[in-house]
């Protein structure tokens, strides 16, 4: 990280804004909304040591940015390696083209294009990135993929976002780390629409749902009573919860990210801020919650609705479930196969997830061991 200097990739931020560690957004649209950024520098780190790269790679970047991460990459794969960067937007294409040639990065590629469609002319690559939220794994991926090489992407499970690391091996992709993280939704052929709903009449906390969910019951939920159902289950204070969040995604199809910005106004506290776990499904709605005892966080689960109670209760089956068979020193692996292949592994498959051109069949595994 402190090969590329991130200053120069964002002129227009103070030194403090440049070197903080949170994502800076460099384009908005005629709405106001980010659609182009710098990615948070953590998850930056994070997503490196994730892909893996060495000298004389061949890398495939999706989404451009401002360059700053395919400066990064460029660093690594060395003068016998390449790197090409693909963005859908022209003006953060001209932006990163030439925040790479002042920082003496002529090599890297820059090409306007749909991510979805990679760069085909530069395949296969060893390794590819996306840096933006991806619903999907789209067939030029898996094609410009060569064998035995890496795919990274902030992967979304019902509106759920990890940074999953695939390893391709004949066919089959197979994650290796899955990591908590939230990016930008890909725009194009491979824009996925959710929808957000207001969970309260006067509190700012919204729900957001993929948008084949019947969502109705979640708009309003929080202004009815509630009853809470609380499970032995307890995490460290700032205990990453990822692993929890992406099993529950995986339960219920009904699984979407409840925020409250500006605080839990008087609620029971949430289990996290931003992206709680919540359910909905028909007019009940349910959300994980926790009290603090001896020192740690208690998860429980508030119901709302009709059925409420009942969908907490099995919410919280649910975490302790999770509990008892994904934690010391076993994780959730998520296999990726094309649509119509790799239905043999599906039969041993704890969740099976349906995407539009691939199957996810997601399974409990011990977690692997560092590569040398």
């Amino acid at each position: 990280m402190l090969a590329v200097a991130r200053h120069r990739f964002l002129p227009e931020a103070t030194l403090r804004s440049a070197y903080a560690d949170d994502a800076y957004v460099t384009k908005r649209n005629s709405d106001g909304d980010a659609v182009s950024s710098a990615s948070q520098p953590a998850i930056v780190a994070e997503m490196l040591e994730q892909l893996d790269v060495r000298p004389g790679h061949r890398v495939l970047e999706i989404g451009a940015g401002t360059g700053y991460n395919a400066a990064l990459l460029d660093a690594l794969v060395g003068p016998h390696g390449s790197v090409t960067t693909v963005d859908i937007d022209a003006d953060t294409v001209k932006r990163a083209r030439k925040a790479l040639d002042e920082a003496g990065c002529q090599r890297v590629r820059v090409i306007q294009g749909d991510g979805e469609l990679g760069a085909p002319e530069g395949a296969p690559y060893d390794r590819v990135i996306v840096t933006v939220g991806t619903w999907d794994l789209p067939p030029a991926w898996w094609d410009q993929l060569a064998d035995g090489g890496r795919l990274v992407a902030p992967l979304t499970i019902r509106g759920c976002e990890h940074s999953v690391a695939f390893d391709y091996d004949g066919g089959v992709m197979r994650s290796r780390s899955v990591v908590g993280c939230g990016f930008m939704p890909m725009r194009g052929l491979g824009s996925h629409e959710g929808q957000t709903v207001e969970l309260s009449e006067g509190r700012i906390m919204t729900f957001h749902v993929e948008g084949e969910v019947e969502a109705e019951g979640a708009t309003g939920a929080l202004d009815g009573r509630g009853t809470t159902v609380w499970t032995p289950v307890r995490l460290k204070v700032n205990e990453d919860a990822s692993q929890l969040s992406l099993w529950l995604a995986c339960a219920f199809p009904g699984y979407g990210r409840m925020s409250a910005p500006f605080g839990d106004h008087g609620l029971q506290r949430l289990l996290m801020r931003w992206a709680n776990p919540a359910v909905v499904e028909d007019r009940d709605f349910a959300y994980a919650v926790c009290r603090r005892v001896d020192g740690v966080n208690e998860i429980g689960v508030r119901g709302h609705g009709p059925s409420g109670t009942a969908l907490a209760v099995r919410v919280a089956e649910q975490v302790r479930l999770w509990d008892r068979v994904c934690r010391d020193g076993v994780n959730l692996q998520i296999i990726a196969h094309r649509e119509g292949e790799g239905l043999e592994e599906e039969s041993e498959a704890r969740f099976t997830v349906p995407k539009r051109h691939t199957r996810l069949a997601i399974r409990v595994a011990p977690v692997p061991a560092e590569r040398s």
